[in-house]
């Protein structure tokens, strides 16, 4: 009898072992919940050190494989093709990937393309088409394996989506069966439904009452289909809050992407303030060819920008991107924490990988991070209000509340030049005050602020000389100077003498409050946004 009561004892386990499976897949980890702003995992803070992967895809025949990026590895060449060899080839990153510190991945998936009939499809050797079930079931099988990957070495996975607005159908089919799909897995912690609003919105003079309904909806289909997992937006800079007000959206986090040392420092800053929701860092890197900008330089960048994230409150730092991406922009070229050549060992448990690339100096940063953190108190940055250095024109103005004319802090001030060719930003501060520094003549302003309404409008300013010494004000030098263009490298105080310590975001306070000539927008009002 107590055989028979002990065979049925196992016989439970094992019955409760394979209910707990999705395919080729055990839960065996807790999901990531939200507490107090910050992620749990169980009864164990998380936080997300994400690097921002890309994948590419193969078949043959009705078989889909997701693979690393083309321009991973040799370049615009694949690497593997059979999917046992994909899923090595593919092993061999994670691994190196989880020893160098990180523990998430951000994975784009969201490269989906559009047929002449408005059919969405993901392309690998042929065509799969989201409107075809045997096409879906593929893709979900192929992103299995990736999951699979990435939970073996202890990595937890952000899928980034094709936005699946309600008028895309097909799109809107193949993410509710996603999120059914790995509903059960906790590895797959977050979605991101939507990559920069601002640039690939494809509506892009949206109300904010749009896009809440709009967020709302995605909220929805994530309670209905994947209630165990989070989801957010990766939103590009502050001034997206004109459509995408992220302080009024229903995600469960804010992710945002921050570039360029002379602004990530305010604009860290300004999420911190005012998304009024637990955010991370999704997007950030320098570039480095360690000619114009230096590895090190590289290294410290991210040394600096994890600091201000911890300071500030973030609680997640993600990288763009794992390997450099030789033939696009400066930006696109070099970011990467692998270089193109030479060839990178590493190992796991028995087994030996060799990568194809060679790791710069910041991937050796990622694992030190923690542990040389000493928190501090997050100050607002020197060149809040001017982040770039504009030094010709400064503009005047105050954004108060309609209803009573108090000052709204955190408004977000856009400026254009006459031909819109450059644009500049700054904030309101505590009364509502701000002043917005330009090289050019703005004439057309954007502004709104978090839970507000938004103004748009064209404005002929009169300008009043500063100096003695001025230029004429329609003969200003550095007019289509945009921040692209600036380096950071001239506002950073410099290092102490006989030392090699230096940092790349501590920058001279003087260069950021000079102007030769004024101008005055005056009084604007703002309505407070009601949210039904």
């Amino acid at each position: 009898m107590r055989t028979c009561k002990l065979f049925i004892f196992y016989i439970g386990i094992v019955i409760f072992f394979f209910s707990c499976k999705r395919q080729g897949d055990v839960v065996s980890i807790p999901f990531v919940t939200i507490e107090d702003n910050h992620f749990q995992a169980g009864d164990d803070p998380f936080f997300p050190m994400m690097l921002n992967y890309m994948v590419s895809l193969h078949s043959k025949g009705s078989q889909l494989v997701v693979a690393p990026s083309l321009t991973y590895d040799s370049c615009n060449y694949a690497d593997a093709v059979a999917r046992s060899d994909v899923k090595e080839q593919m092993l061999g990153h994670f691994v190196l990937i989880k020893k160098l510190g990180f523990n998430t991945l951000r994975i784009c998936f969201d490269r989906v393309n559009q047929d002449n009939d408005g059919r969405y499809y993901y392309q690998a050797d042929r065509k799969f088409y989201l409107d075809k079930k045997r096409d879906r079931k593929a893709i979900y099988k192929g992103l299995d394996d990736l999951v699979n990957i990435a939970e073996s070495q202890g990595l937890r996975v952000m899928m980034l989506l094709k936005p699946p607005f309600k008028e895309h159908h097909d799109l809107q089919i193949f993410t509710i069966e996603l999120l059914e799909h790995f509903r059960n897995c906790p590895t797959l912690f977050a979605y991101d439904f939507m990559n920069e609003p601002l640039y690939f919105d494809p509506a892009p003079k949206r109300q904010k009452d749009d896009a809440v309904d709009i967020v709302r909806q995605w909220k929805q289909m994530m309670t209905e289909h994947a209630p165990n997992q989070l989801f957010t937006i990766g939103f590009s800079e502050p001034i997206e809050a004109f459509e995408w007000d992220c302080s009024v959206l229903p995600v469960d986090f804010v992710e945002f992407h921050t570039y360029h040392p002379l602004r990530v420092p305010s604009e860290i800053y300004w999420y911190s303030k005012y998304c009024g929701k637990p955010w991370i860092i999704g997007e950030t890197g320098l570039p480095a060819d360690n000619d114009s900008i230096s590895y090190e330089e590289q290294a410290q960048f991210v040394r600096e920008a994890y600091q201000l994230t911890r300071d500030a409150g973030g609680c997640g730092f993600g990288l763009w991107e794992y390997q450099e991406n030789p033939g696009g922009s400066f930006e696109a070229s070099y970011t990467g924490i692998l270089k193109h050549g030479g060839i990178t060992h590493t190992t796991n448990n028995n087994s030996k990988f060799s990568i194809k690339g060679t790791l710069k100096p910041v991937a050796c940063v990622i694992a030190t991070l923690e542990k040389n953190y000493i928190p501090r108190e997050y100050e607002r940055p020197s060149n809040y209000y001017n982040m770039v250095g504009y030094r010709n024109i400064r503009i005047s103005g105050r954004i108060v509340d309609a209803r009573n004319d108090t000052g709204i802090e955190g408004a977000v001030i856009r400026g254009w030049n006459d031909n819109w060719s450059v644009g500049m930003n700054t904030y309101s501060n505590e009364t509502g005050y701000f002043e917005l520094y330009c090289n050019d003549v703005c004439n057309h302003f954007e502004i709104s602020a978090p839970g507000y309404s938004k103004i748009k409008f064209d404005r002929n300013l009169s300008f009043s000389p500063l100096t003695e010494n001025t230029d004429d004000i329609h003969n200003l030098p550095a007019k289509e100077l945009e921040y692209h263009q600036i380096s950071y490298q001239p506002f950073v105080k410099k290092a102490i003498p006989d030392t090699c310590f230096f940092k790349v975001m501590n920058f001279e306070p003087e260069l950021f409050h000079h102007a030769d000539w004024s101008g005055e927008l005056g009084t604007l009002q703002l309505e407070k946004m009601t949210i039904k």
